[in-house]
């Protein structure tokens, strides 16, 4: 996690780099000044790290390492995150490599943050992104991410707004080579109090609430039938009944899903929730929500069903 400190002086440096060389830079930042923070983040974040972080290439970055006698020692750690309930951070070498195993506290609001981004988001190895075009859910998302590095904001046209975390911790956490990280998703349905925000997340990003006529529809739409099975696995634990369905992939069927035009390339399942279990989802989940037009229909909700 990069503090205040750390920010602005990145800050200084790109300030700095804008108006000339390294020799620029060494004269106005200072050379001492420079070493001291280039020490702070190395070798806590790896070169590739300090590249997404700054946006300075990885061979600048290596010959101001050479120029300063800062000793590459680490270049290339490779970083390993894992779900705990503390932070903590240990670096391992075996072989001749090393390793940055990171513990990474799971608190309510990270797990929310993870439920969304693996429904309205994408995750590469040196960065996690979510994007979404309701304007209630940027900023709480947005002072997540920013508790665990940089983030960088932008807005389409068409009113989609990306907010993209720099840093291979949390993207680790999220997922790796294989795919999702199943450990980091089971470690949070296994805990009420984080399972609810995650669901909460999730169902910003992939479910529908929505009102007709007297009636409520309240389903969850994802094409991952393992992550979908492992929420029906907690609803079941929690005694929330619901209904699956699976819509079969067809590419010469295109229908449209929350207003966005859908080609079928993946079997598409759905878990709905039926109206004998609206005020146990509610308690669990709805209240949890985060998205404006979701949450003014869950407080409609919550008005019928009164105390029930």
């Amino acid at each position: 996690m990069i503090s205040l400190e750390t920010k602005e002086m990145l800050e200084e440096i790109q300030e700095a780099r804008n108006l000339g060389n390294f020799q620029t830079i060494k004269k106005l930042v200072g050379e001492e000044r420079l070493i001291e923070f280039l020490n702070t983040v190395y070798p806590k974040f790896s070169l590739p790290e300090i590249e997404q972080i700054t946006g300075i290439p990885d061979s600048t970055l290596q010959r101001w390492f050479r120029e300063l006698d800062i000793p590459l020692t680490r270049a290339h750690i490779s970083n390993i995150a894992m779900p705990g309930n503390e932070d903590s951070e240990v670096i391992i070498t075996k072989d001749s490599k090393s390793y940055k195993v990171s513990t990474i506290k799971i608190t309510p609001e990270l797990s929310y943050v993870i439920g969304f981004i693996l429904g309205d988001g994408s995750t590469e190895k040196y960065d996690t992104e979510a994007f979404n075009r309701n304007l209630s859910l940027r900023q709480p998302i947005l002072e997540i991410l920013q508790k665990y590095g940089v983030v960088t904001e932008k807005e389409r046209e068409d009113g989609l707004w990306k907010l993209r975390l720099s840093g291979v911790v949390i993207a680790n956490l999220i997922k790796n080579e294989n795919g999702i990280r199943y450990d980091t998703v089971n470690f949070i349905l296994d805990r009420e109090e984080l399972a609810t925000k995650f669901l909460a997340g999730f169902w910003d990003a992939e479910g529908t609430v929505r009102q007709e006529g007297n009636y409520f529809h309240v389903y969850l739409y994802n094409t991952n039938k393992e992550l979908m099975d492992k929420i029906g696995e907690f609803l079941i634990r929690k005694n929330i009944k619901f209904s699956t369905h699976t819509r079969e992939k067809n590419e010469n069927r295109v229908y449209f899903l929350k207003g966005r035009q859908i080609i079928s390339k993946k079997d598409l399942h759905r878990i709905s929730i039926p109206k004998g279990d609206y005020s146990s989802w509610i308690k669990m989940i709805g209240r949890n929500m985060l998205h404006s037009e979701k949450r003014r229909v869950v407080e409609k909700m919550i008005g019928i069903l009164g105390g029930k």
